[in-house]
């Protein structure tokens, strides 16, 4: 069964989102082995602060970084590229420089709004208040511990989101806490408007929580809508931290992807 993939014997990297790591795709990696060479990527920045390589943060740093490693002539067989939230919009980003490498691309509700009609941006801008205000004042204040609270409660859509997690996944997101004043402030202007998404060849599917809040949901289904051809997925009863709290259903979403690309 597994031939039927394209991703057999191939490549595919796993790119995470904000406050974490390489090490939220352990178990991904199990689930998806017999696809071929399943690679974890952490981002220039992120990893535990002691390991972390100090660079500006932005959109446009991070996929340059990703290009190189994704693009690295070693690379062997299709390669496919999935991405989660940040990480989402830096492999959208890095289209611009690998249309000639890449076998296709999944994403999970990026959120930078770059592709926004006016009247979605008022809308993305109400819940991005909401949900980031917090983080800004916690983050600016020193508190890098209740902005990592704050914004992973946001981003699961519910008060105590963060203390229900498993131990492991907060140690991961405390250790990226240093990451959050770079992220937060970033100054560079990504490639993610109408004008280039609108030109992206590379097949892409781009999949959603329907329980996610209105920012994830509206920037993920303008995407769909820009880019070409692309597969749009909502998920039933997911909210943007599917990636983390349910590994077997977010790979089978990949599986799903792969076998979609069946000529």
């Amino acid at each position: 069964m597994t031939d039927a993939y394209p991703g057999q014997h191939g490549t595919v990297f796993l790119v995470h989102g904000a406050l974490s790591d390489e090490r939220m795709w352990r178990d991904h990696q199990e689930l998806l082995k017999d696809l071929g060479d399943i690679r974890a990527v952490t981002l220039p920045g992120f990893g535990p602060e002691e390991n972390a390589e100090t660079i500006e943060f932005g959109m446009n740093t991070h996929a340059e970084r990703l290009a190189k490693v994704v693009g690295h002539p070693g690379i062997s067989g299709p390669v496919h590229v999935v991405g989660w939230s940040y990480g989402a919009d830096v492999v959208l980003n890095a289209l611009a420089h690998l249309h000639d490498k890449i076998a296709s691309v999944m994403v999970y509700e990026p959120g930078y709004p770059g592709c926004l009609g006016e009247e979605e941006m008022r809308d993305f801008g109400k819940d991005a208040g909401a949900m980031f205000g917090p983080v800004f004042t916690l983050a600016d204040d020193g508190d890098l511990h209740g902005a990592v609270e704050a914004l992973v409660n946001g981003s699961g859509n519910r008060l105590g989101y963060f203390t229900s997690q498993p131990d492991a996944v907060r140690a991961v997101q405390l250790d990226n806490a240093h990451t959050l004043p770079g992220q937060l402030h970033q100054q560079e202007t990504p490639d993610l408007d109408e004008a280039h998404l609108s030109k992206v060849e590379v097949p892409l599917t781009v999949a959603w929580g329907e329980a996610s809040r209105p920012l994830f949901r509206i920037v993920s289904q303008a995407v769909a809508r820009t880019v070409p051809g692309c597969r749009a997925v909502p998920i039933l009863r997911a909210t943007h931290m599917l990636p983390v709290e349910d590994p077997r259903r977010f790979a089978d979403l990949v599986r799903e992807h792969l076998g979609g690309l069946k000529s």
